[in-house]
């Protein structure tokens, strides 16, 4: 019985935390952006696994952890945990949810002074990365099931924060009103 009730202990113990802070030992909110590289986050960058604020730099973020700190930690946490896996094995979901975070960073102010309009200016760049660099990216919804492309609000992230879009990039509208990034 003594035995059945350790093991159910380490098993509560050694399950999976709803808090990202639990496992990487330091609070994921309130953190600000000091921008040590400007291209840092932007493929084919890696800077940021050099980065000493970058708390995921030692141990890297697991599949589902990214998307928990993405939903529940403040922009810069998800940033660094976004340019960590994008460095680890670059692909397009990744680099627009660095592009996303880098905005909110910019947006809500949480960057250093010197910091903020360097946030912008790799929030536009690393929007355009997904252009030039991963056209055919997709990001799924929150049931995992129903993908949908990442070129149109990549696009439209660059214009919103006042960049121009490179790459002979243009916006239509589709047979059904709706937006869409091409490349003719």
């Amino acid at each position: 019985m003594r035995t059945g009730f350790l093991l159910a202990a380490v098993a509560v113990l050694s399950g999976c935390y709803d808090d990202p802070t639990i496992i990487y030992g330091r609070p994921l909110d309130g953190m600000t952006l000091t921008v040590t590289d400007p291209d840092m986050g932007i493929y084919p960058n890696t800077s940021v696994l050099d980065d000493p604020n970058n708390p995921f730099a030692m141990s890297g973020v697991g599949t589902e952890t990214k998307w928990q700190i993405q939903s529940g930690a403040d922009p810069v946490a998800a940033y660094y945990a976004w340019a960590t896996v994008l460095a680890n094995g670059p692909y397009g979901e990744a680099q627009y949810y660095v592009a996303l975070n880098l905005a909110a960073i910019y947006q809500r102010g949480q960057a250093d002074q010197a910091s903020l309009p360097l946030a912008r200016e790799m929030a536009v760049k690393a929007y355009q990365s997904v252009l030039d660099n991963f056209p055919d990216a997709v990001t799924y919804d929150a049931s995992g099931t129903v993908a949908y492309e990442l070129v149109t609000p990549a696009y439209k992230g660059v214009v919103e924060l006042g960049g121009t879009v490179a790459g002979g990039w243009v916006m239509v509208k589709t047979s059904s009103g709706a937006d869409r990034a091409v490349k003719p």
